[in-house]
């Protein structure tokens, strides 16, 4: 018994929709939506400046944004973001051989080393610049 001719189409079109099916749910499964929270404002751009990225950092890690804190962090040191929280901050001045270093009083609720003892301590924040802009690069106390 032979098939009608529009058959034959019709098959191949139905194993072309399950291959792209099978394709689609393979890259839902390997990528995997993130979890991680997007930031509450526009990222600085590759235009912005470093003063102003430094400030929108600052001001994203005290608000506990933490989409814009790790948007504008390097894989080379951690955002701030879960913990200690930054209650206030103040702008000390820039320092570094480059001068690309924002140095910082900040007041935490905790200590910085873990344990409960907040306070205000001196702090700065290193920015290098990539393709998307500034980007905090390095950060520690003094």
């Amino acid at each position: 018994m032979t098939h009608p001719a529009w058959k034959a189409p019709l098959i191949a079109l139905a194993i072309l929709a399950g291959l792209g099916g099978m394709l689609a749910a393979a890259f839902v499964l390997m990528n995997p939506p993130s979890n991680a929270p997007l930031p509450r404002h526009p990222v600085p751009g590759p235009d912005a400046t470093l003063s102003s990225t430094a400030q929108a950092y600052m001001e994203a890690a005290q608000h506990n944004d933490c989409g814009m804190t790790r948007a504008l962090t390097t894989a080379n040191t951690t955002a701030w973001c879960d913990g200690p929280k930054l209650l206030a901050y103040k702008f000390l001045g820039r320092s570094g051989d480059d001068g690309e270093c924002m140095g910082y009083s900040i007041t935490t609720d905790t200590g910085l080393d873990g344990t409960d003892n907040g306070g205000t301590e001196g702090w700065s924040f290193c920015y290098r610049l990539t393709k998307a802009g500034w980007r905090l690069w390095d950060q520690g106390q003094g």
